[in-house]
C-alpha cells in the first residue's frame, strides 16, 4: 500500500496553494501513484513528490511535466509558475529588521524569544535591578526593546554614551515633559534619578550598559552606578565579556544577585519561528529547505540573530514572488558572507574620494576594546560627510538619529574583512584620535587642558583630513601653546648658536650641514623601511624578506623605533600557532599563579585548563568544574569559584578535583584574593553582615584540616585590592575612600601593619615579583604603573614610574629576577627594565599585534617573555645584539636589487 502523502504546512501561502493545486490535479487524474507519474513525466517519483510537497517551488520543466502527466493545461500552469517565480516588485519592505535591533514597533514580528521575554517580565516585576547578559549579537537589545518594552506601562530606554547624566536628563525630559536643564541640575545627586523615576512611575531600561566602561569616564561611571542602584526599577543590558567589569562595583554585584538573565543561543525551534513567522505575517513563504539550511548554518552561535536577519533581508530582495528560496539565500552569500557582500557592494559604488571618507567614517564609529571585543560608538552627524553617511544608512550599515550616527550592529565589525583590516592597520592612530576627540569635547579654552609633549606629538601625526573642526582647533591651540613655551628656550639656543656660527669656519659648517642632511635622509628612509617590514611580516606570503629588511633598517639607523620594529618582525617570524581544537576566537587567559592557562566562555564556571608550554598531548589538562582564581606555583592547588561558593581545592587531576576547605571570600574581584606561592596562606575580602558594600579583609592559613585558621586584617575602610608576597610574609592592601596603600607583615600568628603610604593618585597593588622584592601597583584611570621596592616593607621606595594607556586592562608579568616587567595592553606589549632606581628603561615595544593580547607570561629558556593572542604564542626578545648574532647565522644580507629598492640613495652598510 502506498504511503499517505504528508499534509502541507499551509495552503494559505502562494507556495502552499501551488502545491495543493498540484495535488488536486493529481486527484482529478485518478490519483495515480508517483511511480506511475514518473513513467509518464520522465522525472523520478521523488522529484514529482517534492514538486507537490510545498517545501520549495519546483522548476518550470518539472511543473509542466507534472501537469502534462495529470492531463492539466500546460499553458495555464506555466503562467501560474511564472507568477510565483517572477522577481519581486521593488516596493515593499522586508518583514525582517536586518542588522538593526528590533524596536518597540517591531513587536508584532519579534518571534523566537517568547519564553525568554516571559522570564524577563517576571524578573522585572519582582526585582528592582535586573541584568540581561549575552554575547554581542545574541539579541539583548531586541529582547529589551521589542520583548520587554511593549509589556511595560511607562518606561524610558536609552544607551549611556560618554555622558550618562546628560543622557538621563534628555530622556527623562522627553518622558515627563520637564526641562532637561532643570532635570540635569536635579541629577547632580545620584539619588535624584530614583526620585524622578518614582514620581513618574518610570522603569529605566539601559541598553548597551557596557558603554559606561568603553566611553564614559570614571566619575560619570561611578555616578551612574550609584544612581541606578537607588532607582526603583532598572533593567540593564550588558555584553557578556563585560561581566568582569560589573564585578568591580560591589553595589551592582549585590543588587544583581538572583536578578540576572542570560541570553544564550536560540534553539532550533526558536530559530524556525524567527525565520518563518515574520514572512507568514505578510503572506510570504520560506522554503523548508531554506529553514533547514539556515538553522544548520547558525546552530549554537550566540551571535546568530543579526546575521540571520540580515541574510533574510538580502534573500527577501531575491525572492520569487512571495517565496524566500534557498537559491536566493545562496545568491545573497548566506549567513557567512551576506553582511560582507552588502558592505563591499556599497563601498565599491563610492568614488575614490568617497571611499576614503567612508573609511574614516567607519573608524570614527568604532570603540577599541581593551581585553574585550571592539564595539560600536556614536559620533556626531555634523562631524561626518552627509552624502556618504546617507549611502551607508540606506544600506542599513549605519543607523542615524537626529544628531548622531552609529554602526547598525557590531556584527559588521566581525563579518566585514575590509573593516577588520582598517582597524588593525590604524589601531594606534585610532586610539590617539579617539582620545583627541574626547579632549577637544572637554576643552573650554583652558591652556592647562591643552596637549603637551608625547600626546601632542602623537596627535600631530594624524591625517588632517580625518579631523573635525573642534579637533583641529584644539590641536592648533595645543601646537601654538607648545610653540610659545618653546620660543623662550629657543631664544637662548639662538644666541648660543650665533656665537658658534661666528667661531666656526664656513667650510666646516657647510660640510657639517651636508653630512647632517644626509644623516637625516637616511634616518627617514630607514624609518619608512622599518614600517614596511612590519607590514610584510604579517603577510602570509612572507618568506623571510621582512626580517632582512628590518635588520637592514636598524643597521642604517639604529634608533629605538627601528630596534622595536626589528623586535616585532623577529617575534612575528618566530610566533607559534596554538594547536588546539578550539574555536578561532578562543581567548587563553593566564591563571593568577602557576603555569596553567584557562579558556572561559561568558561567565560559565566550567573551565578548560591548558599548559601552553607543552607541545604534546599534555597541553590539555581537562575541564575543571569551577573557575580558578589563584593557583599554586606547582599547579596542584587552587582557590576555585564554584556553584557552591569559594573553595580551596587539590587540582592535581582537574577532572577529579578534591575540596580541601571552604573559603569564606568574595571571588569576583580581580585583585580581591591573594596567596603565597604554595597556597598555604591566602587573603581575601568578605562581606560584612551579607553586604557587598562593606568588605573586610581577612587572612586564612591552611594546615591540612578542612577548617582554615582565620585572622582579621583590621581597617576603617573596606578593602579594595590585596596582594601577597610569594613567601607569604608581606600583604599589600588598598582601601576605599583613601589613596593609602598598607603593607602588613605576617609573622607566624601575628599580623601587623608596618607602613602606610599615600601616593599622589589611587594605586592598586597588583603583582609581586617572584622574589617578593618588588610590588607593582596600577592606576588604570590615568594610565600609570609604579614599581615599589618593598625589600623592607616598613620603608617602601618607588623603584620605577611607568606611563601606560588610560583605562587599559593590563596583563602583567615579571621576569624571575624582578629586573624586568612586561606590560600588555590590547594589541601592544612593552618590556621595561626597572633594575635602576628611578630610571626605568623601555627595553622593547611590540605594537600592532594582529589579534588582541589575552595573556602574558615568562617561560624558561629559550622563551623568556611571551605574549598570547587568540591564535599564536609570541616570543618577545629584547637583546638586540644576541638577536642580530642569531639572525646573521642564516644569511641576512639584502641583494643589490633589494637594497636599491628599499634604500635608494642610501650608502650600503654591512648588515652582519
Amino acid at each position: 500500500m502506498p504511503r499517505t502523502e504528508r499534509p502541507l504546512d499551509s495552503e494559505e501561502t502562494e507556495l502552499g496553494s501551488f502545491a495543493a493545486d498540484l495535488r488536486k490535479l493529481r486527484d482529478e487524474a485518478g490519483k495515480p501513484s508517483y511511480r506511475v507519474l514518473a513513467a509518464r513525466a520522465h522525472y523520478s517519483a521523488a522529484t514529482l513528490s517534492d514538486a507537490a510537497g510545498g517545501k520549495k517551488l519546483p522548476t518550470l520543466p518539472v511543473t509542466l511535466a507534472f501537469a502534462k502527466a495529470c492531463g492539466g493545461d500546460e499553458q495555464e500552469w506555466e503562467q501560474r509558475w511564472r507568477a510565483i517565480a517572477a522577481p519581486p516588485e521593488p516596493s515593499g519592505d522586508a518583514p525582517y529588521v536586518g542588522l538593526k535591533a528590533f524596536q518597540r514597533e517591531d513587536a508584532d514580528r519579534f518571534f523566537g524569544r517568547e519564553k525568554l521575554t516571559a522570564k524577563l517580565v517576571d524578573l522585572v516585576a519582582s526585582r528592582p535591578l535586573v541584568g540581561v547578559f549575552g554575547a554581542s549579537g545574541s539579541g539583548k537589545s531586541s529582547l529589551l526593546r521589542a520583548g520587554l518594552l511593549p509589556r511595560l506601562d511607562r518606561a524610558v530606554i536609552f544607551t549611556p554614551g560618554a555622558q550618562p547624566a546628560d543622557e538621563c536628563a534628555v530622556r527623562l525630559a522627553q518622558a515627563t515633559g520637564h526641562s532637561a536643564v532643570v532635570l540635569r541640575a536635579e541629577l547632580e545627586d545620584p539619588a535624584g534619578l530614583g526620585l524622578i523615576a518614582r514620581q513618574h512611575d518610570l522603569t529605566l531600561v539601559i541598553d548597551q550598559f557596557e558603554e559606561v566602561f568603553t566611553l564614559a569616564g570614571p566619575e560619570q561611571r561611578d555616578w551612574f552606578v550609584q544612581a541606578l542602584v537607588k532607582a526603583p526599577r532598572v533593567v540593564i543590558g550588558v555584553r557578556a565579556d563585560f561581566y568582569g567589569h560589573i564585578g568591580r562595583h560591589p553595589e551592582l554585584v549585590e543588587a544583581l544577585e538572583g536578578a540576572q538573565l542570560l541570553v544564550g543561543p536560540m534553539t532550533a525551534d526558536d530559530l524556525r519561528r524567527a525565520i518563518t513567522q515574520p514572512a507568514l505575517h505578510v503572506g510570504a513563504t520560506v522554503e523548508t529547505a531554506l529553514v533547514t539550511r539556515l538553522v544548520a548554518d547558525v546552530a549554537g552561535q550566540a551571535a546568530a540573530l543579526p546575521l540571520v536577519q540580515h541574510a533574510l533581508v538580502e534573500t527577501w530582495h531575491r525572492r520569487r514572488g512571495m517565496t524566500l528560496s534557498l537559491v536566493g539565500y545562496e545568491q545573497a552569500g548566506g549567513v557567512e558572507h551576506a553582511i560582507a557582500r552588502t558592505a563591499e557592494a556599497v563601498y565599491e559604488q563610492l568614488s575614490g574620494d568617497q571611499q576614503q571618507i567612508a573609511r574614516r567614517t567607519f573608524l570614527r564609529l568604532i570603540a577599541l576594546g581593551e581585553g574585550t571585543e571592539d564595539t560600536k560608538r556614536r559620533a556626531a552627524r555634523e562631524d561626518l560627510d552627509a552624502e556618504v553617511l546617507e549611502r551607508l544608512a540606506n544600506a542599513r550599515l549605519v543607523t542615524l538619529t537626529e544628531h548622531h550616527a552609529e554602526l547598525t550592529h557590531e556584527a559588521l565589525i566581525r563579518s566585514w574583512p575590509r573593516l577588520r583590516d582598517w582597524i588593525a592597520e590604524d589601531r594606534n592612530a585610532l586610539r590617539v584620535h579617539h582620545q583627541l576627540t574626547e579632549a577637544a569635547a572637554q576643552w573650554d579654552g583652558d591652556r592647562d587642558l591643552l596637549y603637551k609633549g608625547a600626546r601632542l606629538a602623537q596627535a600631530a601625526e594624524l591625517s588632517p583630513d580625518s579631523l573635525t573642526e573642534p579637533e583641529r582647533e584644539f590641536l592648533t591651540a595645543s601646537q601654538a601653546d607648545g610653540r610659545r613655551r618653546a620660543r623662550r628656550t629657543r631664544v637662548v639656543v639662538a644666541v648660543l648658536s650665533v656665537l658658534v656660527l661666528l667661531l666656526a669656519g664656513t667650510v666646516v659648517f657647510a660640510v657639517d650641514q651636508a653630512g647632517e642632511a644626509s644623516r637625516q635622509r637616511d634616518v627617514a628612509v630607514a624609518a619608512s623601511v622599518a614600517a614596511e617590514a612590519r607590514r610584510l611580516a604579517l603577510l602570509p606570503t612572507d618568506s623571510g624578506e621582512a626580517v632582512r629588511v628590518a635588520l637592514a633598517a636598524y643597521k642604517v639607523a639604529p634608533t629605538e623605533a627601528n630596534r622595536d620594529a626589528l623586535f616585532f618582525v623577529e617575534a612575528t617570524k618566530r610566533r607559534e600557532l596554538i594547536g588546539t581544537n578550539t574555536p578561532e576566537d578562543t581567548r587563553f587567559i593566564k591563571n593568577d599563579g602557576g603555569h596553567l592557562f584557562m579558556t572561559v566562555k561568558g561567565y560559565e564556571l566550567e573551565t578548560p585548563l591548558w599548559d601552553l608550554r607543552d607541545h604534546g598531548q599534555g597541553r590539555y589538562h581537562g575541564v575543571l568544574n569551577g573557575r580558578p582564581v589563584v593557583v599554586s606555583d606547582d599547579d596542584k592547588r587552587a582557590i576555585v569559584a564554584t556553584t557552591r561558593g569559594v573553595e580551596l581545592m587539590d587540582i592535581t587531576n582537574p577532572l577529579s578535583p578534591r575540596t580541601l576547605a571552604e573559603v569564606d571570600a568574595i571571588a569576583y574581584r580581580e585583585t580581591g584574593l591573594a596567596a603565597d606561592s604554595a597556597l598555604n596562606s591566602f587573603a581575601g575580602t568578605v562581606a560584612v553582615v551579607g553586604s557587598f558594600r562593606d568588605l573586610k579583609a581577612k587572612l586564612w592559613r591552611y594546615e591540612g584540616s578542612s577548617v582554615l585558621r582565620e585572622f582579621d586584617i583590621p581597617g576603617a575602610n573596606p578593602a579594595t585590592a590585596l596582594r601577597m608576597s610569594p613567601d607569604g610574609h608581606v600583604l599589600a592592601v588598598s582601601r576605599e575612600d583613601t589613596a593609602a596603600v598598607e603593607l602588613w607583615r605576617i609573622d607566624g600568628e601575628t599580623v601587623h601593619k608596618v607602613s602606610e603610604t599615600v601616593p599622589q593618585r589611587t594605586l592598586l597593588p597588583t603583582r609581586f615579583s617572584a622574589d617578593g622584592r618588588f610590588l607593582l601597583l596600577v592606576s588604570s584611570a590615568v594610565g600609570q604603573v609604579q614599581v615599589w621596592d618593598v625589600a623592607d616593607p616598613a620603608k617602601p621606595v618607588v623603584q620605577a614610574d611607568i606611563p601606560t594607556l588610560p583605562k587599559a586592562e593590563l596583563k602583567i608579568a615579571f621576569s624571575p629576577d624582578g629586573r624586568s616587567v612586561l606590560l600588555g595592553t590590547d594589541r601592544s606589549a612593552h618590556i621595561w627594565d626597572v633594575s635602576q632606581p628611578g630610571r626605568p628603561v623601555r627595553a622593547g615595544a611590540f605594537e600592532n599585534f594582529p589579534d588582541n593580547i589575552t595573556a602574558v607570561d615568562h617561560w624558561s629558556p629559550p622563551y623568556g617573555f611571551v605574549a598570547v593572542t587568540e591564535r599564536n604564542i609570541w616570543q618577545l626578545r629584547t637583546d638586540v645584539d644576541q638577536m642580530i648574532r642569531d639572525l646573521c647565522q642564516g644569511g641576512m644580507e639584502l641583494s643589490d636589487a633589494d637594497w636599491a629598492k628599499y634604500f635608494p640613495e642610501v650608502a650600503r652598510v654591512p648588515v652582519c
